[in-house]
């Protein structure tokens, strides 16, 4: 288990912050252009309304031939990740990196600040409890302060019309709630877990879609297929897994509609896989062309 606690918390955030200065010193001697995508959904799952913006700088590609499967579209880019919902936000710097097509690595390091609007900060003393709805509605909630940094990796590849994704993230939450929050262990909304103060999660997913094109010159798509999820806290144990049907459609290169149905495969709360979960979302998105 990875030891929690503050004083681990500031050596992490160090080699975080000498990594990202690292990975983002050699941009120096790098074309770079802005890039800019902001995105505004409307979800029925526990975060509701959201914002997010990543203003940054990309260069790409970064090496190889233009034309070249593999390394045409590599490219590196440094950017402000910013998030907004009703219960919290978060702002701090983002590096992304694709050395070849079918591989993206990032980091961040973001602040956080919690509302203690209705799903956030909630606080319980018991690891192992069953934090159903009706429980969560009965404790007291207060605003707070934290941070969050991590990484992520994702493989992904098309063979023909059909869509392969896999992507891991590890996250560090530090989370410093108020007066009014009772325990050592809260219900995150954006991790769908229950975390310490100090926790990690990891995160696995894949998805396997088909892609159909209806006007490739509008950015007009449908993608259906299988979905999988499964994130765990190490520090409270909480874990959910769940897998099933996910479609996405794209209207045009800026407004899009996303529902999965996925039975619980393993879930504190929800034991048995049926009633599935299920989550709707209608986004829109600005963004170049092409990367919508």
């Amino acid at each position: 288990m990875i030891p929690a606690g503050e004083p681990v918390t500031r050596r992490a955030a160090w080699w975080v912050a000498l990594g990202l200065w690292a990975w983002a010193a050699p941009a120096a001697a790098l074309e770079l252009h802005p890039a800019m995508k902001a995105d505004l959904g409307v979800s029925y799952w526990d975060e509701g309304l959201k914002l997010s913006a990543t203003p940054g700088l990309q260069s790409d590609p970064l090496w190889g031939d233009p034309d070249s499967l593999l390394f045409g579209s590599t490219f590196l880019r440094l950017e402000v990740l910013a998030e907004a919902t009703p219960s919290y936000a978060r702002l701090g710097p983002q590096i992304v990196f694709s050395p070849i097509a079918i591989l993206e690595v990032s980091a961040h390091y973001l602040g956080s600040a919690y509302f203690g609007t209705f799903s956030s900060i909630k606080g319980f003393d018991d690891p192992g409890v069953v934090y159903t709805d009706e429980l969560l509605d009965t404790r007291p909630r207060d605003a707070g302060l934290g941070t969050r940094w991590g990484g992520e990796a994702t493989l992904q590849g098309k063979v023909g019309p059909v869509v392969v994704a896999a992507w891991g993230v590890v996250r560090r939450w530090d989370t410093f709630p108020g007066d009014g929050v009772e325990g050592s262990y809260f219900w995150e909304p954006q991790a769908e877990l229950l975390l310490a103060m100090h926790d990690w999660t990891w995160t696995v997913d894949g998805v396997v879609l088909y892609e159909h094109v209806f006007e490739a010159h509008a950015g007009r798509k449908l993608y259906v297929g299988g979905v999988f999820d499964r994130s765990t806290s190490v520090e409270s144990g909480d874990t959910y897994m769940r897998a099933g049907l996910l479609g996405n459609l794209s209207l045009n290169e800026s407004w899009g509609v996303l529902l999965t149905v996925q039975p619980y495969l393993e879930d504190r709360v929800y034991t048995r896989p049926l009633p599935p979960y299920v989550a709707a979302r209608v986004r829109w998105t600005l963004a170049p062309p092409g990367e919508g």
